[in-house]
């Protein structure tokens, strides 16, 4: 299957957005009434999304724990002590 050129050109640059995207394609398709060459576009599109937004939380995911590992190291004092 060959992609769209607007796809690349639409893609989304954060997880709002892309998250909102993949939210408009799985509407489209759950109201039917689509060929199925457009279905299999808008699903295709729909799983790069998220793949995508599963990337996007990883990272988060990743950075979070790298957070919270410094913080482990970082010694605190209670008031009053």
């Amino acid at each position: 299957m060959v992609k769209k050129a607007r796809d690349k050109d639409e893609a989304p640059e954060n997880f709002d957005q892309a998250l909102e995207k993949l939210r408009s394609i799985v509407e489209k398709i759950e109201q039917g009434g689509l060929s199925l060459d457009e279905s299999l576009s808008l699903f295709e599109e729909g799983i790069g999304l998220s793949r995508r937004l599963f990337e996007i939380l990883n990272r988060s995911e990743g950075r979070v724990e790298e957070l919270l590992a410094t913080l482990e190291k970082v010694p605190f004092e209670r008031a009053g002590e």
